[in-house]
């Protein structure tokens, strides 16, 4: 039976990855790296840490990033969250209705202040008491290794087998099936779908959904 459903939130909850991906692009293009364009962000770092993407570079480039650019795009994120994004299509009614008899939280790679302030400017916060919102910070290794996963599940107290996984990108999806779990891949937001399903079952998705109202399809009785 599925017990507990552990939702990302950037790109899954939020339709936030091409925003996050175009600030990462907009602060590479500043430091001389024009290749880094938003689409180029979104294939190669969706659903990653900042901290993750940034040793990416570092070993890419050869040379290291300014000690600031965490930072700096943590600022430029925090300004722009407010107006520059949406709840993904369906949210608020899909978490009404799946929390009736079961568990939900989020297990996210974002920044921790980040991940709640959008879930807060999104209206979906009300749904997520503060200790259902996981994020890397509370665990040694962020996505794609699995200790966000089996984090939330101790936490939860609800085993890996009875849980389930909704992720956007390739990163959760290696996450989720390293730690046991049924992972859907979600492509509702992504700009080019058919891409990224391809992506996400090449990962080890165990289906594909385009809509987040196609999870009650998935539920274990």
């Amino acid at each position: 039976m599925t017990q507990l459903i552990i939702f990302d939130c950037d790109g899954t909850l939020v339709d936030s990855e091409y925003l996050y991906n175009s600030i990462t692009s907009e602060l590479l293009n500043e430091l001389g790296y024009s290749e880094y364009t938003p689409e180029l962000c979104m294939e190669l770092f969706t659903g990653q840490s900042w901290s993750t993407i940034r040793h990416e570079l570092e070993a890419r480039h050869g040379e290291p990033m300014p000690g600031d650019i965490i930072e700096r795009y943590i600022r430029i994120a925090n300004k722009k969250m407010d107006h520059d994004f949406d709840a993904t299509p369906h949210a608020d009614d899909v978490l009404h209705k799946l929390k009736e008899g079961r568990h939900i939280c989020v297990g996210s790679n974002g920044e921790r202040n980040n991940v709640i302030k959008s879930l807060d400017v999104t209206g979906l916060l009300h749904h997520f008491d503060d200790d259902r919102i996981f994020t890397k910070i509370q665990v040694e290794r962020p996505k794609p290794a699995p200790d966000l996963f089996h984090f939330a599940c101790e936490k939860m107290q609800i085993l890996p087998e009875h849980a389930l996984v909704i992720e956007d990108s390739a990163a959760g999806v290696v996450a989720a099936r390293e730690a046991g779990i049924y992972v859907l891949g979600f492509v509702g937001t992504s700009h080019n779908q058919e891409k990224q399903a391809l992506a996400l079952k090449n990962a080890g998705a165990d289906a594909i959904i385009d809509t987040l109202i196609h999870i009650e399809n998935h539920l274990k009785p």
